[in-house]
């Protein structure tokens, strides 16, 4: 397994060089939402040697394939890429939150996620020669890591976010703190100066001397790239802790579409060196469920779902890409929800539970015996075995959840040694794990900070 730490040069044209064409190789398991993996024929992609090797298993051996189980008996083809998977991940630091960490609040993944950042930052502060002073919470929502954070070190803290409801509730319940506020304030590259002078208004910062350090749990999309730039390019930003996620929602150049296999991200790849990997040819892994894949729950959550939970989940992704694959262009559904999923699909039942719309104006349709027609010969071809295949797919994102979340993160690290060089700075870089990762798709805490 490879190493990231945080005093040694990770190697990522290599690990890049390896990973792109893999990926690239194996994208038909990633490539189109989950939804749609009949009407693109990904089921027809899965070799029937994998299918035959994921028949033998019992239901705890399933669950351990993305934890690393290997088998000799199973085909060399399973072999193989499981062997790849091993070979790419990425061992990093990891971090435990404090098991005597105050309540934050009653919700136990936000409290989780909370006091890992929060405690962490603690934990930088006090190995601090020159311990940050003022900090700013890109993406603040209702501020509850603004206020952690300003509780426990007696620091000013400026929270920031572009949903002016949550700025006014943080308003409303610090009102009186001059040490802790909040601004309304969309985060763009062209907000640093912004940031600067209200710094400087709000809690008396010279302009001379004006340093911060920069957190951000909710540091979704693109605005965690906007972090990485504002360290880089602002001189008053000290450092950055964030928790990157929902890499899936960064603003594209241009409309995906199912036929656009050239689609590009504003800031994905975002160095060079991945840019450089990601030639014509290479072009089907950059794709929103590529990097939704990368920001969803680990396999840490797959490890412990019983035969039933494998069962019912199975039905839900197949029934959902079945109706999909029936529909005209201007058509959607809605999905009605069942607590428990017969366990024989038929055109019947599924035309029970879901709606038939327009998608221009919504207005609901009737079910033609053009859909049904569709729907029984989907059913005659994939009726018995569809739940079952539709779980191995599953199975087979979650070998590949890793090494999606590795691509994005060692680009934007890459992307922050590179271009700390062209800016003459001297710069310390974590990547750090949680180490409780089953809990909550912000399983990785990204820092950087100027060294003196």
């Amino acid at each position: 397994m490879l190493e990231f730490k945080e005093s040694i040069p990770f190697d990522y044209c290599g690990y890049f060089a390896v990973v792109v064409p893999f990926l690239e190789k194996y994208s038909w398991i990633f490539r189109y939402n989950n939804t749609k993996f009949i009407r693109f024929g990904v089921l027809e992609q899965l070799p029937r040697e994998w299918i035959d090797d994921l028949d033998t298993l019992s239901n705890e051996e399933f669950n351990q394939i993305p934890l690393g189980l290997y088998k000799d008996s199973w085909s060399s083809s399973f072999r193989e890429f499981l062997s790849t998977v091993r070979s790419l991940q990425v061992g990093y630091e990891e971090y435990a939150v404090p098991e005597k960490e105050t309540r934050i609040c009653s919700k136990v993944k936000k409290h989780y996620e909370v006091a890992s950042l929060g405690s962490y930052i603690v934990s930088l502060q006090n190995v601090s020669k020159e311990p940050p002073k003022v900090y700013v919470d890109f993406g603040c929502g209702v501020g509850l890591l603004a206020g952690f954070v300003h509780n426990l070190l007696d620091v000013k803290v400026l929270g920031i976010d572009g949903n002016p409801a949550l700025i006014e509730r943080c308003n409303e319940s610090t009102r009186g703190k001059n040490d802790l506020q909040f601004v309304h304030h969309f985060i763009t590259i062209n907000s640093f100066e912004f940031i600067k002078r209200e710094l400087m208004d709000r809690f008396g910062e010279s302009d001379t001397f004006v340093q911060a350090t920069v957190m951000g749990l909710h540091a979704c999309a693109d605005l965690s790239v906007t972090a990485i730039k504002c360290f880089l390019q602002s001189s008053w930003c000290r450092s950055i802790t964030i928790m990157p996620c929902c890499y899936h929602l960064m603003k594209t150049i241009q409309e995906e579409t199912p036929a656009n296999d050239g689609i590009e991200f504003q800031n994905f790849p975002l160095s060079a060196e991945l840019r450089r990997m990601v030639d014509d040819e290479n072009r089907a892994m950059i794709c929103k469920s590529f990097l939704r894949l990368a920001c969803q729950q680990t396999s840490s959550r797959w490890k412990n779902l019983t035969t039933e939970q494998h069962l019912q989940h199975g039905r839900t992704m197949f029934r959902r890409s079945l109706i999909d694959a029936i529909l005209e262009v201007d058509e959607l559904v809605h999905v009605g929800k069942r607590k428990q999923l017969p366990e024989e699909t038929t055109v019947d039942n599924m035309l029970q539970q879901f709606t038939l719309r327009k998608a221009s104006d919504q207005q609901e349709l009737p079910w033609t015996e053009q859909h049904r027609g569709k729907l029984s010969a989907l059913l005659g071809r994939y009726g018995t075995v569809g739940p079952r295949l539709a779980e191995y797919v599953e199975c087979l994102q979650m070998c590949l959840q890793k090494i999606c979340e590795n691509v994005v993160l060692l680009d934007r690290m890459c992307y922050l040694e590179k271009e700390s060089k062209r800016y003459e700075l001297n710069i310390s870089r974590k990547l750090v794990r949680l180490q409780n990762d089953g809990l909550t798709p912000r399983c990785f805490i990204f820092h950087a900070s100027k060294d003196e």
